[in-house]
């Protein structure tokens, strides 16, 4: 059972049919790009001449809007003329030059930024994959299309875009013989409110043929009439290909041999018609002959069966480049990503190397600046105090009694920690600490006083009894290190 290739074209005209129904409509804001009329009316002219399956003629015409859109520069032209020219090679069974042109098309600044040309991308490629038989891959370029179509504002194009691609899950489902997952895909397509006359055509066909196939006639029969009257309203060579072909297997399965094979011909006949070799249709010719009895017939038809099959062969070896093309393009992507994601982490690092430098120089200035006035101040603290230092020595040499006032405002917190750890101080000691601490000698202080040199040691003395002073230690000593020296005026 492979109904695959013609149920593939047939879905070929799903997305064509998205295409012309949403034509250059854009769901990103980005920079429209000025229309270019005559190649909007050759597109338009050749969608219209594939719908009526005149092939070589839309591609004259998608050729030519090709030409004036790459002089012109026409991104919205080249897209869609790349995306009509697959298509056409597509039902021409060139899948390597279809799958070139879906390439071309992903290049493009007008699909990058175009859901309806990203679906179709992603759609395509799944059909020739489809067609190639890798069918894991397929269906991962088919939920990329759904990825897609789930961004879509309008929700009947939506709608009709998402069950084209479950159809063609279900196919793919139905070839890998998982038939349970195929039947879900084919019936969540045809009991959907999908408006497209296509997926009801193809859905309800494709559920007729796997009812057939389990023997459930009357079901099958059902799915079939519906599809009959969906094929009608479509008037397309495709779709009654497909229902004569599965018409046939219906009548096979229902031991109907005559009518099957009327019906496997008349499929054939409109295959040709179309230039769709369908090689399969030769086989079950051949085996419905061989069920009458007829070996003469069922061996010729076996014969041509073998000879399609193998010039069709040859076809297949050259599209077997598809995949590799595909992975090749993928892995760009991806390598375009990467960079892009290294070009934006060298960016985002080196801002932030930038930010750090700048914070640091900032944090460097403001600390020089805070040294340097760090500096200013301390040359002018040691100014103040070498001046106030002087006064108060000066003071002091003159026995003046402004001496201990002015030596206090100097250096407040040495005198107050004095008076408060030793409150009975009196004057006459504060006074001679005041010397000490000033580094004056004992002979100093004595002519500085007018007092003998006796006088001034028993007054250092009676202050070392006050201060609990152990024979060892040094008075003069004691006294430097008591508080460090303070400035709180000049």
């Amino acid at each position: 059972m492979q109904k695959t290739g013609l149920l593939v074209l047939t879905n070929l005209f799903i997305f064509l049919s998205f295409i012309s129904e949403t034509k250059a409509k854009s769901y990103f804001f980005f920079p429209q790009q000025v229309e270019n009329e005559r190649v909007d009316s050759l597109i338009s002219r050749a969608e219209q001449l594939y719908d009526a399956e005149a092939f070589d003629q839309a591609l004259e015409i998608y050729l030519s809007a090709k030409e004036i859109s790459e002089e012109e520069k026409y991104s919205k032209g080249l897209a869609h003329s790349y995306l009509g020219i697959s298509g056409i090679y597509f039902v021409k069974g060139k899948l390597d030059i279809s799958t070139s042109y879906l390439m071309k098309a992903k290049e493009q600044t007008f699909a990058k930024q175009d859901l309806d040309i990203l679906y179709s991308i992603s759609f395509r490629e799944g059909l020739n994959l489809h067609m190639l038989g890798l069918y894991d891959e397929a269906i991962k370029r088919y939920k990329e299309a759904i990825n897609i179509s789930d961004k879509i504002d309008n929700n009947e194009d939506r709608i009709n875009k998402l069950f084209g691609a479950y159809i063609n899950i279900g196919d793919v489902y139905q070839l890998k013989k998982q038939n349970d997952s195929a039947l879900y895909y084919y019936k969540s397509a045809y009991h959907s409110p999908t408006t497209n006359i296509n997926n009801k055509f193809t859905s309800s066909v494709s559920i007729s043929e796997m009812y057939a196939e389990n023997g459930e006639l009357d079901s099958s029969k059902i799915y079939l009439m519906f599809a009959e009257d969906y094929s009608q309203k479509l008037g397309s060579k495709f779709s009654a290909a497909l229902l004569s072909e599965i018409y046939g297997k219906y009548y096979d399965a229902s031991g109907d041999v005559q009518s099957a094979i009327i019906s496997y011909k008349k499929a054939l006949e409109l295959n040709k018609e179309i230039k769709n070799p369908r090689e399969k249709l030769y086989k079950l010719l051949s085996e419905a002959y061989q069920k009458k009895g007829n070996d003469e017939l069922s061996n010729v038809y076996l014969k041509q069966y073998v000879h399609i099959k193998d010039s069709l062969e040859e076809a297949r070896k050259r599209n077997l480049n598809v995949p590799v093309m595909l992975a090749k393009t993928d892995n760009e992507i991806k390598i375009e990503k990467a960079e892009a994601t290294a070009r934006n982490i060298f960016i985002l690092a080196g801002i932030l190397i930038i930010a750090i430098l700048t914070g640091v120089y900032l944090y460097l200035k403001r600390q020089r600046r805070k040294s340097l006035k760090g500096k200013r101040e301390n040359i002018q603290l040691k100014k103040k105090l070498n001046n106030a230092f002087e006064e108060v020595v000066s003071l002091a040499n003159e026995n003046s009694p402004n001496f201990l006032s002015r030596f206090i405002e100097v250096y407040p917190e040495f005198y107050n920690q004095l008076i408060m750890e030793y409150p009975d101080l009196t004057s006459a000691d504060l006074k001679l600490c005041a010397l000490m601490k000033l580094d004056f000698s004992t002979k100093e202080i004595a002519e500085m006083t007018f007092s003998s040199l006796r006088t001034i040691q028993n007054r250092k003395y009676k202050l070392r009894k006050k201060f609990r002073l152990s024979s060892e230690e040094n008075l003069n000593q004691w006294i430097q290190n008591h508080h460090i020296e303070s400035l709180v005026q000049a």
